[in-house]
């Protein structure tokens, strides 16, 4: 059995533990805090993994500082569950994703709860960029339907994420991040003046157009039943390059914060996004890496900016699950070679050679 110590790298060890069937125990969860133990979305992240697995165990001490998870056979199905309102659903979609490949059955799961939080990334961002990245690799049949946003604190938004299963996992070869040749985005807004999008349309196009003309923003404003039971706004931006690379932002509106604030915002974090380069953004590195170590005995390699704690635990954690090692090699561009961008001069290329996983869960047919 695995031992690991806090709370920071959770539905890592989870996810991890479910799809190497390794036995893990996370002790001294928030012990030194005044509130201990698990938080309500970790908690209802233990339940929503037992609704989707069968023959697992997992205990949890009276004070919550101490998980105890024997995982289970990865099932799938259609089960409608409810998030709660403490996180935005990314923080349970993203998990799903990486499971739903190796279930035994298709996933159709819908969640209830709040679709743009402060913490993780929207729901838009997982429909349009993330989904993009499972096609890519692999999971063609992976859909996002969003139908009702919900914003914090009451959230109301439900989302039904559907995804075969496979066999196996292909290597994969991301090394040319391409050069960005249009920019999309989605403004919503619920429960608001309809003015509040458009303001933060013009905004954002005033800062984009003076780098590149194709720019096309999604107005949608809802009102009634699809609006939650929340006000607020919100504004999603990614990019595509010549190469089908794709790098997002998101940024949800604090209460009394303008529109004009936010696209302000969101946009300059796009900028800064692709400055640091790669073919995936800091957001989805786990997303590659991890389809990466499952791969089949072939080397793969991807490509990308400086990596993020949350990558770095990863890595360790992918060589501690699965004894995957990358190889991790600094490439530097020649600035005064036509055609380079003006950026990072370097950038990560990591390779591994995968652990020849393979869907045994998966149904025969």
């Amino acid at each position: 059995m695995l031992k690991f110590t806090g709370s920071s790298e959770f539905r890592q060890v989870l996810l991890l533990s479910l799809l190497s069937g390794k036995p893990v125990t996370i002790d001294d969860v928030r012990s030194l805090e005044d509130d201990p133990g698990l938080l309500d979305h970790e908690v209802t992240l233990l339940k929503l993994l037992d609704e989707l697995t069968n023959g697992g165990k997992m205990r949890v001490n009276e004070t919550g500082t101490r998980v105890n998870f024997h995982p289970g056979v990865i099932i799938g199905g259609e089960v409608d569950f409810d998030c709660g309102t403490s996180v935005s659903l990314s923080y349970f979609l993203e998990p799903l994703i990486c499971l739903a490949p190796f279930a035994k059955k298709k996933f159709s799961i819908t969640l209830h709860g709040v679709t743009h939080g402060f913490d993780y990334i929207s729901v838009d961002t997982v429909k349009h960029v993330t989904i993009s990245y499972c096609k890519r690799l692999g999971l063609h049949s992976a859909e996002l339907t969003i139908s009702k946003r919900g914003y914090p604190p009451l959230g109301g938004g439900s989302v039904t994420f559907t995804c075969n299963t496979l066999k196996t996992i292909k290597p994969i070869q991301w090394i040319d991040p391409g050069k960005v040749w249009r920019i999309r985005g989605v403004a919503s807004c619920s429960r608001m003046s309809p003015a509040t999008n458009p303001r933060v349309i013009d905004r954002s196009h005033g800062i984009l157009n003076a780098f590149l003309p194709d720019v096309y923003i999604y107005n949608e404003h809802l009102k009634g039943f699809n609006s939650g039971k929340s006000s607020g706004h919100s504004l999603c931006l990614y990019t595509e390059s010549t190469t089908e690379v794709m790098v997002s932002v998101d940024c949800t509106a604090q209460p009394q914060t303008l529109p004009e604030d936010l696209a302000t915002e969101t946009t300059q974090l796009l900028l800064d996004t692709i400055h640091t380069g790669g073919c995936v953004d800091s957001r989805h590195q786990y997303l590659p890496l991890l389809f990466m170590a499952l791969s089949q005995s072939n080397v793969s390699t991807l490509c990308t900016g400086p990596l993020t704690p949350f990558s770095i635990s990863f890595l360790r954690n992918l060589k501690l699950f699965l004894g995957v090692v990358f190889k991790i090699k600094v490439k530097t561009l020649d600035s005064k070679e036509v055609g380079n961008r003006k950026g990072l001069n370097s950038f990560l290329l990591l390779s591994c050679l995968g652990a020849g996983f393979e869907n045994i869960n998966r149904a025969m047919i």
